[in-house]
């Protein structure tokens, strides 16, 4: 039988990852995204949330010039930077938090066919390039009241359990890849 955990705010990716580990076993769980009685894979949910950002950006060529003037962004650290254009390379630890948008926003520049230049670092907490400040563009599919990018990773991702092999086939046919 596949179980649903809904991931609390106040949680990090780490204590949620030890935790599953923990209760699940490695392997036996995943991340993915709900919509309505869909389940969109990890992969997917992600790609959404990156589209939202394009979509922002294409329609605000401020917010490029501003990227392409910087050397490049960060959400937490000057260290997200080593993330690249991969969002599972996230830091691991107690302390570390996931920062998606600095990747999604380097992701983006890469299919604008443009990338960094400048010298300062951007970053983006406050800024108008902030999860919270960027609409999420297909405003029916977020499980919140508030329509942007941050509220669909908040509101929507949750973990899938699949001990059984019999649920792993399930959950195979029923995630929307």
């Amino acid at each position: 039988m596949l179980e649903f955990e809904r991931i609390r705010s106040r949680d990090t990716d780490y204590d949620i990852v030890r935790s599953m580990n923990r209760t699940a076993g490695k392997g036996n769980w995943f991340w993915a995204f709900q919509v309505g009685k869909k389940l969109y894979s990890w992969e997917l949910g992600m790609q959404l949330y990156e589209d939202a950002y394009w979509l922002h950006l294409r329609k605000n060529i401020s917010h490029v010039k501003k990227l392409v003037h910087g050397f490049n962004c960060f959400v937490n650290t000057r260290h997200d930077i080593e993330a690249g254009l991969d969002y599972k390379a996230q830091k691991k630890g107690r302390d570390a938090k996931p920062h998606y948008a600095d990747i999604a926003l380097r992701r983006c520049l890469v299919r604008l066919g443009v990338w960094f230049g400048g010298k300062e670092m951007v970053e983006i907490p406050g800024s108008e390039l902030d999860p919270k400040n960027v609409a999420f563009h297909l405003p029916h599919l977020v499980a919140s009241p508030d329509k942007n990018v941050k509220s669909w990773i908040d509101k929507n991702r949750l973990i899938v359990v699949a001990r059984e092999m019999e649920d792993k086939y399930k959950l195979a046919d029923v995630l929307v890849k």
